[in-house]
């Protein structure tokens, strides 16, 4: 953790994005979040409102990210039929669509998250969550009465809140050279 100075995120590759405080439980900071692309497929993206002008919110408590059913659905369909891998079964039964986690998993689609304020280019570790040594899935889960933007998604981004200006930084960064 940061503070001061250190605690300003800049430099090449960083997005900011404006945040509001939920009106219905105002410790939550919600983004815009306009819409999620898995490769050239663009899905728009609406979810319930918490009160305040974003419909996600972020949060580092939260291990998957948290989505409308019905968006599940699409960007799921969309990620299926882009990615080249052998389909799998989540050991869990929590999370789909899965792949096995080995050199048959050949291309997994870039996915981007589009915020108001810029674009979030996603890496395949903040897509898919391993669930046993061989299996991996899609780390989003699908709740149409909250949406959350959770950690794995955040993985290896300096993440920076400016309670000032009401904005949230990412930077793409080697989490375990700092």
């Amino acid at each position: 953790m940061n503070f001061g100075q250190n605690a300003v995120v800049s430099g090449n590759g960083v997005v900011t994005s404006p945040f509001s405080s939920s009106a219905v439980v105002p410790t939550f900071y919600m983004l815009q979040l306009d819409s999620v692309s898995v490769g050239s497929t663009n899905i728009p993206f609406k979810s319930a409102s918490l009160g305040g002008s974003g419909n996600i919110v972020i949060d580092s408590g939260t291990t998957l990210t948290l989505v409308p059913t019905d968006f599940l659905a699409q960007m799921s369909a969309a990620f299926e039929s882009q990615v080249n891998g052998t389909k799998a079964t989540d050991p869990q039964g929590l999370l789909s669509p899965c792949y096995v986690a080995d050199s048959t998993l050949k291309y997994v689609p870039p996915v981007t998250a589009h915020f108001k304020g810029g674009d979030v280019a996603l890496r395949p570790y903040n897509v898919l969550v391993p669930m046993s040594d061989t299996v991996v899935c899609l780390a989003f889960y699908g709740l149409d009465e909250i949406s959350i933007y959770g950690n794995i998604a955040q993985q290896n981004f300096l993440v920076g809140y400016d309670l000032l200006k009401q904005t949230v930084s990412f930077k793409p960064t080697d989490c375990t050279k700092n």
